[in-house]
């Protein structure tokens, strides 16, 4: 079933490396969604974030996943916000949410949180039984709230990658390299998605079905990006915000005093 899973995941890989190329075709709408990048004297691309050496290829991911948003993602989004009823939106979000418990408990021991992990463990057994298999979380009002870790975090923790950059990959979306590479780790070592056969249509349906829930959340918020100043530095600096905060369970380092120049 390891090598079924293999298989998968280097054709989804092979496929997702043809879609750059497909972007390249669709530069000419980047005009449309942000100003183009800088250039010195010598033609050399001046970067806005040391986290962003890619940023020229970043764009053009980003400009590729609008334009598959404006043409198809948004309208299946809609529908499915305007027409599924919010109480059966809940328990699907709640189902894919409680799948992701057992990756979550995993990394909270990995990152040395004991008491989260067996926190964790709680949750998932109560969602899992009272809860009719996660569709209703029961557990969150006793007490027992969604902590989300991942292996991208854990080797933030353990003090590896430490220069990770970010990188935009077409229909994912945004990632950094070791959030990347996390997911990777994590998608390979997910008990409960390894233990549907690699044969079955369940396992694609699981995959799909749990980005496309996470996808019809973050659509509301795409009207609000297109309206700033510049797209995808709004959308970079966000996400980067918000793998800082992730890795630090909300309470970030403060910048030094040295760090700022009052000159």
């Amino acid at each position: 079933m390891k090598s079924t899973y293999r298989s998968n995941f280097f054709a989804v890989i092979t496929v997702l490396s043809m879609n750059v190329l497909v972007s390249s075709a669709m530069a000419s709408w980047e005009d449309d969604l942000a100003p183009p990048a800088k250039k010195t004297d010598s033609s050399a691309m001046v970067m806005m974030n040391p986290q962003d050496p890619y940023e020229s290829y970043n764009r053009k991911m980003f400009t590729f996943n609008m334009a598959f948003h404006d043409a198809i993602g948004e309208p299946v989004a809609k529908a499915y916000l305007n027409y599924v009823p919010q109480p059966a939106q809940t328990g699907i979000q709640n189902f894919f949410s409680n799948l992701g418990m057992p990756l979550n408990v995993m990394n909270s021991f990995l990152q040395g949180k004991g008491q989260e992990g067996f926190e964790g463990i709680m949750r998932f057994t109560l969602n899992s039984t009272f809860g009719l298999f996660g569709l209703l979380d029961i557990a969150t009002p006793a007490g027992l709230e969604l902590k989300k870790e991942d292996f991208g975090q854990t080797l933030a923790v353990w003090g590896v990658w430490d220069e990770a950059s970010f990188v935009m990959l077409p229909f994912i979306g945004p990632y950094t390299t070791r959030s990347l590479f996390g997911w990777g780790v994590d998608s390979y070592s997910d008990l409960l998605y390894q233990m549907v056969d690699g044969d079955d249509v369940n396992r694609p349906a699981l995959a799909f079905g749990d980005a496309f829930v996470s996808y019809t959340k973050a659509t509301p918020l795409i009207d609000e990006l297109r309206q700033q100043p510049d797209p995808y530095i709004f959308m970079r600096e966000s996400y980067l915000q918000y793998r800082t905060n992730a890795i630090y369970d909300g309470h970030p380092p403060q910048p030094k005093l040295d760090d700022f120049d009052f000159e």
